[in-house]
């Protein structure tokens, strides 16, 4: 009879780690009606478009057009910063704050695109909070000032 139940609890157990995990996406992915981020898309899977950096507004010619942030459903975020490539993880908590970590990049030397880049990688350094409004995703500081800007760029 024991190893009936033990059997059982070990269903049981199977069924609370897969809920858990479905739980755990869910977070990744704020909902609008929850989180008061109103959107035409979604925040994770989009191709963000890097549009403002610390107040600067990011120019269409050259590789800084290009400097873009992909939010992955599995937590993971990675991109382009105008020279190089990077990755690392995000979390959002309570549907609208959101943190970097562990990131990294590739360290090419570049002409012309390093204060970009820096300004991006210190924005996301030092992101709380994210705000998006439509096509638009800001990434906001502790004091819900603005840090960098992107657009959504594979709009349905």
């Amino acid at each position: 009879m024991d190893r009936f139940w033990r059997g059982w609890r070990l269903i049981l157990a199977g069924i609370g780690v897969a809920m858990l995990a479905i739980l755990t996406g869910c977070v990744s992915q704020p909902l609008p009606e929850e989180g008061g981020l109103e959107s035409a898309v979604p925040l994770t899977n989009t191709y963000w478009k890097l549009q403002e950096v610390a107040g600067d507004r990011v120019s269409e010619t050259g590789a800084a057009s290009e400097a873009h942030l992909i939010l992955r459903d599995d937590g993971v975020a990675n991109g382009f910063g105008g020279c190089n490539a990077f990755r690392g993880e995000y979390e959002v908590i309570d549907h609208r704050n959101l943190v970097f970590s562990r990131m990294g990049s590739t360290r090419r030397a570049c002409q012309g695109e390093g204060d970009l880049e820096q300004a991006l990688f210190e924005a996301m350094k030092n992101t709380a909070g994210v705000q998006m409004d439509g096509y638009r995703l800001q990434l906001l500081d502790a004091d819900g000032d603005e840090l960098a800007e992107f657009e959504a760029i594979n709009q349905p």
